[in-house]
């Protein structure tokens, strides 16, 4: 999220809308304007909460809706923190009750315990073809409901009451409360997509809203404005009354839309870093999330473990962090990043901090070698690689070029396209290699290591590996935590090894916000940005 945490995330700071705010004159200088600018940088491709992938769907989901629990500015889960204003769990960690509180959608009617029954049923529904269906699966029989071996009433989610939801899982998941605030556990009113269908989500006045915002307008590819809702049950802690989110491209707009005030925070363009990074505006955030080369495995060449080995090696990681990215963010010879919890430690101490060594051009010459005589060729073919469209994706996709070029003697053919068309294409495999990236959809290794088993709906990398996916099934459900850290760590050592993504970098995200803005939070995982709590003070 910020995946999703796929999420599969867009890389960069997205296209320039100066026209955006009708109506925000010169008057919301004003302390009392209690109205906050920020750019979303690319189009919102899907805001139906079972069947939305991506972090940018995430963002806005994450305002508009909400879960049984939401995570406070610091990061941490309490009772009554969302829809659950209090729930009990069985001693053997197999049963949660969760006890609704009185809270309404925004068209006036109550939020009950079936809206959630239901929604939970909906991505379940191998009909939904929801990707993210497979993080319900710790629930009992839904991983059989979502495969057609089972039915609806054999999940183990029920309404007893209209305020009353029970939930039995099919072993103790520790990060099952965590995945309360994640959308595709959102709430979903039966009606309201009884009437809209798959149209659900596609227009402000196709959805209805839980959350602390309800979305007011949605001009595609041109900008999104947010009202404060006032049928929210913690309306009293959100003092935002409008949020307006442009959706820029071009660096050099953005940062003058920052300069002038009418963007309120951005996140800072490699180009731009010497320029803000010495402001007392100026703040960095490492994130639990990862970027990786993400080959396409069913690809005729990249099915071939000695090709991915060799663009893998030939990537000089420290100097594109250092050179191309320059925010922090740090070279990844793993996939979990710094930080995750491992078993009473940290998981990426735990499994160590390499699994191979960086920019070894002379071990992926030898890889090439190997794998052109497997595929029975003496040279590649130009290699396609998938990338958004953006002024920063566009400089890191040509650096990343440049090191293959250099390194492996390969030509490399850049295709930049939307995010949207990205997304569509790295889903249908119609891709060669692409960039991507994996925020933390909760803390914990398993959101980083489950999505690559076969047939997982974000697994766009169409990997298979039968022990691969024996390990993380059996760390699913293994009640013993130690034991269970081992068998993540095995994964992702086996994950390495077939190398079916590279792993790139660990995020840090580097930004400017403007004084005025007060409790703009940046969470480590989940969405990118929080702003239940944010407002506006002393802006002249």
């Amino acid at each position: 999220m910020k995946g999703k945490k796929l999420v599969v995330l867009s890389i960069a700071v997205l296209l320039a809308v100066s026209l955006l705010f009708s109506g925000c004159s010169a008057k919301q200088g004003t302390s009392t304007q209690q109205v906050l600018n920020l750019n979303l940088r690319a189009d919102v491709p899907n805001l139906d909460p079972q069947k939305a992938t991506d972090v940018i769907s995430f963002d806005i989901l994450n305002e508009v809706l909400e879960g049984l629990v939401r995570y406070d500015k610091d990061g941490k889960i309490e009772k009554g923190s969302g829809l659950a204003k209090d729930w009990d769990i069985s001693s053997d960690g197999l049963k949660y009750t969760f006890h609704l509180r009185d809270a309404k959608w925004s068209d006036g009617n109550p939020i009950t315990a079936q809206d959630f029954e239901y929604a939970w049923k909906r991505a379940l529904d191998p009909k939904t073809a929801s990707q993210y269906a497979y993080q319900l699966f710790y629930i009992k029989g839904a991983e059989e409901y979502n495969s057609n071996k089972g039915t609806a009433d054999q999940v183990g989610v029920k309404a007893l009451d209209s305020k009353t939801l029970e939930v039995t899982l099919k072993a103790p998941t520790p990060q099952f409360l965590s995945l309360m605030s994640f959308p595709t556990y959102f709430p979903l009113e039966k009606s309201v997509y009884e009437k809209y269908g798959d149209n659900i989500g596609s227009a402000p006045d196709k959805l209805v809203y839980s959350g602390p915002f309800v979305l007011k307008t949605w001009n595609h590819d041109q900008n999104i404005v947010l009202e404060k809702n006032p049928n929210y049950w913690d309306k009293d802690s959100v003092k935002l009354e409008r949020v307006n989110f442009s959706m820029i491209k071009d660096n050099n707009t953005l940062v003058q839309n920052y300069d002038s005030g009418t963007l309120d925070e951005i996140g800072v363009p490699s180009d731009y870093m010497d320029k803000f990074k010495n402001t007392p505006e100026f703040k960095t955030q490492p994130l639990a999330e990862n970027w990786y080369i993400q080959f396409n495995n069913k690809n005729p060449i990249f099915k071939n473990a000695n090709i991915r080995k060799a663009f893998a090696l030939a990537l000089d990681r420290k100097a594109f962090t250092k050179d191309v990215l320059k925010n922090g963010s740090l070279p990844a010879e793993a996939v979990v990043p710094p930080g995750v919890p491992g078993y009473n430690g940290e998981f990426r101490k735990q499994a160590g901090e390499a699994y191979f060594k960086d920019n070894d051009v002379k071990a992926a010459k030898d890889y090439l070698d190997k794998g052109l005589k497997e595929l029975g060729i003496t040279k590649l073919p130009t290699v396609q690689f998938l990338g958004d469209d953006t002024d920063t994706a566009r400089k890191y996709d040509q650096a990343l070029q440049q090191m293959w070029e250099k390194n492996l003697g390969v030509k490399v053919e850049l295709q930049n396209v939307a995010f949207k068309v990205r997304l569509d294409n790295m889903n249908k495999g119609n891709y060669e290699m692409v960039l991507a990236g994996w925020g933390a959809d909760y803390d914990d290794p398993m959101t980083f290591l489950d999505m690559w088993q076969t047939g997982n709906g974000n697994n766009t990398a169409f990997y298979s590996n039968p022990e691969y996916d024996k390990l993380i099934d059996e760390a699913k459900v293994n009640t013993n935590l130690k034991a269970r850290n081992e068998e993540l760590i095995k994964a992702e050592k086996l994950l390495m090894e077939d190398m079916p993504i590279a792993p790139l970098y660990y995020q840090t995200y580097a930004y400017v916000v403007k004084p005025y803005v007060k409790d703009y939070v940046v969470p480590v995982f989940g969405s990118e940005f929080e702003i239940k709590w944010t407002y506006i003070e002393g802006k002249k």
